[in-house]
């Protein structure tokens, strides 16, 4: 099969996709719309560098974020005049449009006018599906559309049989939203009677869903339901400039051929002529009670997607007389729909949308971070969301890998309340760049110079078959030294012997998966593992893998994630102690048991699978593995059993700041249940620190102001919150407090895990990770955000940390948001280096308030009414002191 014909199979495959869509929503009182939310989040960060260090630090503020409000109009058009006969029946033609930024659910009534000569009867609404002017299946009296959706109607009425000349009868088609929308919500419609000629002029296209440069037929039905003929009638069609004309493609009139040129041999009683896309016939007459057609051809010129709409305008003499005034009118509205096409591309080219080459990033050593630039192109036609995820993971275990902005520093966010990272919206055919950071576990080491890969996919929110990926790929390079160990299972005590991986190609042990006790599916294992070491003393990585081959490491099939934990009472693995990532420093023959957590997908079939453990030194990498190997590797395996359920819990975000020695900070953190039933029941917090010189403890914002208050409680599960319960759509502010608990630690790193876990089954609903780390200087940084709802550049309220909503103002623009980003240095030793703030005009905003800071050296911004960074610059950060840093936003999305 040729590409021409694969495409035109495509093309065709939308369009009657597109059919069945525009009947779905043609059924009266559905609305199978998804809401349109939109969700503005952002959070600050702060760059410095410490006394005698080139190593840049960054400080992330807590998040803070505003909600859209719903806004609910609608425009109604349009008043329409009539020249009728008595007893003909009538339809006046309008068009609905939903202006707001929310679906809404529309109400029809009819009333007759008073004032007026006459009554009409049989007033009734009717959709008109296909756009041609005559009514589509039965009287309907209510309708709902989506955000900026628009239908035809048309209004039916009968002329009493006693209407005589001159007469004139009026109604009222009024529209009535559910939400009180505002807006144009009635039109008048007026009849006057005439024992002349009535004529009626419909238009209509031979498909109604097209794609670009498909060539569809045009048609003009006339009629004069009259008992006397019409004098000269003049019809116009101005096309639109998305429709070009086709000459000599097969027009005619009544099926005889007319010529597009002017006074070119047309047919007796007709000069039909084409002129810079307007097509104009002239008829002689129109004879009483008959009726006639114009067809001519088209080309849709519209690449992107959307409606596009043409009226014919046409006078005519009704009496045959030359000295009377004629009557001028207007048919119905004609419209065709080019097909929404939802498409992705993400890639590593900034210039060319079809590029599909790896990103390679250059390579980094132990600990290091590795940044890839990628690029999300919007390859459909219709503006579009796309969510963010790395899939095809193959670095190691601890690995932090996060979307970030393009300015490579403040992390990429949810615009829609979904819990993933994405894009906002993005309009057909524009690119949004964005920065991959992969930041390698500090006790991470490899014998040779390693490779490892992640994919990042963009998914059309609006479509979501439609996705893309591109891989990312660095390297560690390598370190040299040797040493020996022996991973067993424990109390097996199988696998014994360095290298003795598999039980003659068996796994050494399976596990089965508890099974899921509620709708949150997923369920975790334990395998308890021991390591033995000989030589001189060193400490072990401990990692997890679908194959032997660690060189590439990617989890098991229905693996989620491998975590490591102590054994609390360093006998068996009942009770997990902390998270780690490495075994403690093992002298010359010493062991330590080691609680392997692999958590599982829920599958649609039950299944069995391998999964590797391996221990590696960071320190003593072996030369001769043959010898004296510095690694040990085994065969497990674990049996998933079949599940189904999708994920309720939200808990974000990860966050990360500084600490000094013996110091503690505050990370505020959101929890939010996204489902219609409330969660209740056992389920545990558990906080793990990957250091042991760290001490967290979470709390619950009892007041939800964002800051740690005297008040605050102390929680373990969730019979701590209140009602013992997270309500179904719930959202509450936890607080997580780490303190920092020697004072001799300057530059260590500290992550903090909390996981919600099911203490049944040990599943994971959702976690965070907080990275702090050991500075002299303590700096804490803190976004709080007020409404200017009239945009005068003052707040209408205290500045909170809570969630806001806002909308649009009287005169239409959106209203604004102040944001205040606070530095405080809670420590007795200044910072005698720059401290940089840094942040961006979130997703479906413009800046506003151009950015002020009474301390700063300087302040960066882009031009009022454009989208970009914002920085402010402070020379030095003194002991104890804070620092404000204020810009404003204008919302400017639907």
């Amino acid at each position: 099969m040729n590409i021409a014909r694969i495409l035109e199979k495509f093309r065709t495959y939308m369009v009657a996709w597109v059919f069945f869509m525009v009947a779905i929503f043609l059924l009266p009182q559905a609305s199978l719309a998804a809401s349109t939310q939109q969700i503005i989040s952002n959070m600050a960060v702060g760059e410095y560098s410490e006394e005698g260090s080139t190593v840049v630090q960054v400080s992330r503020s807590n998040l803070v974020q505003t909600t859209i409000l719903p806004v609910y109009s609608l425009n109604l058009t349009a008043n329409t005049t009539k020249t009728v006969i008595s007893g003909q029946k009538v339809y006046f033609n309008h068009t609905l449009n939903n202006t707001g930024n929310e679906t809404d659910q529309y109400t029809f009534t009819v009333s007759n006018n008073t004032g007026d000569n006459y009554d009409l009867s049989d007033l009734s609404v009717f959709l008109d599906k296909d756009n041609d002017g005559v009514p589509d299946g039965n009287p309907i009296t209510s309708y709902a559309l989506s955000a900026g959706e628009s239908v035809n109607l048309i209004v039916s009425a009968t002329v009493p049989t006693s209407a005589t000349v001159g007469q004139k009868g009026l109604f009222t088609f009024n529209v009535s939203s559910s939400n009180n929308a505002s807006g144009t919500k009635s039109n008048i419609d007026t009849t006057t009677v005439t024992n002349q000629s009535a004529l009626i002029i419909r238009k209509k296209f031979s498909q109604t869903a097209v794609a670009n440069n498909d060539v569809v037929t045009v048609r003009l039905d006339y009629q004069n339901p009259s008992n006397t003929a019409t004098g000269v009638v003049t019809v116009k069609d101005t096309l639109d400039s998305s429709l070009v004309y086709q000459a000599n493609s097969g027009e005619n009139w009544n099926g005889v051929t007319v010529n597009p040129s002017e006074g070119n041999n047309d047919p007796a009683g007709i000069n039909y002529s084409v002129t810079s896309n307007v097509v104009t016939a002239v008829l002689n007459s129109v004879a009483a009670n008959s009726s006639g057609y114009i067809e001519f051809k088209v080309k849709v010129n519209k690449s992107s997607a959307g409606v596009i709409n043409n009226t014919i305008h046409f006078d005519y003499d009704h009496d045959n007389n030359s000295s009377t005034t004629v009557i001028s009118d207007v048919s119905n509205t004609a419209a065709v729909t080019v097909t929404p096409i939802y498409a992705v591309k993400i890639n590593g080219n900034s210039t060319d949308s079809t590029s599909s080459n790896n990103v390679v990033a250059t390579p980094t050593t132990q600990g290091g971070t590795l940044t890839f630039n990628n690029y999300v192109w919007n390859t459909g036609n219709t503006t579009d969301r796309f969510n963010l995820t790395f899939s095809d993971n193959t670095f190691p275990t601890g690995s932090q890998i996060e979307f970030y902005r393009v300015d490579g520093v403040t992390p990429l966010l949810d615009s829609n309340g979904d819990g993933i990272a994405d894009t906002g919206l993005l309009a057909s055919g524009a690119q949004l760049p964005i920065v991959v950071k992969v930041r390698l576990p500090s006790s991470y080491a490899v014998t040779t110079d390693t490779t490892f890969t992640v994919s990042s996919q963009a998914q059309s929110i609006n479509d979501m078959t439609k996705s893309s990926s591109i891989k990312n790929q660095g390297t560690l390079t390598a370190t040299t030294s040797s040493q020996l160990v022996d991973l067993v299972n424990s109390p097996e005590n199988n696998a014994v012997g360095n290298g003795n991986i598999d039980n003659d190609g068996s796994a050494w042990k399976t596990l089965q998966t508890a099974t899921s006790v509620n709708n949150i599916a997923g369920g975790q294992v334990v395998f308890p593992l021991k390591v033995t070491h000989v030589g001189v003393a060193t400490e072990y990585l401990l990692s997890a893998n679908a194959s032997a081959d660690f060189s590439h490491l990617v989890l098991p099939s229905g693996v989620t994630k491998v975590r490591f934990y102590t054994a609390q009472n360093s006998e068996n693995c009942n009770t997990l102690g902390s998270e780690i990532g490495k075994t403690r420093y093992l002298s010359d023959g010493e062991s330590q048991l080691v609680c392997a957590v692999v958590s599982v997908d829920p599958l649609s079939v039950t299944t069995t699978t391998p999964i590797y453990f391996r221990v590696l030194s960071t320190s003593f990498v072996s030369s001769n593995n043959n010898s004296n190997p510095s690694q040990d590797i085994i065969k497990n395996a674990i049996t998933i059993q079949s599940v189904s359920a999708t994920s309720q819990v939200e808990f974000m975000p990860s966050s990360r700041g500084q600490v000094a020695p013996l110091g503690t900070v505050i990370y505020k953190h959101i929890l939010t249940n996204n489902t219609d039933t409330e969660l209740t029941g056992n389920y545990n917090f558990i906080v793990s620190n990957s250091q042991d010189t760290f001490k967290s403890t979470l709390f619950y914002d009892v007041n939800g102001n964002g800051v740690f208050d005297a008040g605050d409680l102390s929680i373990k599960n969730m019979s701590d919150l209140p009602n013992a319960k997270l309500a179904a759509h719930q959202q509450v502010n936890l607080l997580l407090e780490v303190k920092n608990l020697v004072a001799n630690n300057v530059t260590q790193a500290n992550n903090t895990t909390v996981s919600l876990t099911n203490s049944g089954n040990n599943q994971v609903l959702a976690s965070i990770t907080d990275v702090t780390v050991v500075s002299q200087t303590q700096l804490k940084l803190n976004k709080l955000q007020a409404r200017d709802l009239d945009c005068d550049g003052s707040a209408d309220e205290s500045y909170t940390s809570n969630s806001l909503s806002i909308g649009k103002q009287a005169n239409g623009q959106g209203q604004c948001v102040l944001y205040k980003i606070t530095l405080a240095n809670t420590s007795a030793t200044s910072l005698e280096k720059a401290f940089n703030f840094r942040d961006m005009t979130p997703v479906y905003t413009v800046l506003f308030q151009s950015p002020s800071c009474a301390e700063c050296s300087s302040v960066t911004a882009p031009n009022v009414g454009q989208n970009g960074v914002v920085t402010g610059t402070l020379s030095r950060v003194g002991a104890n002191q804070s620092y404000d840093f204020y810009f404003g936003v204008r919302y400017v999305g639907q």
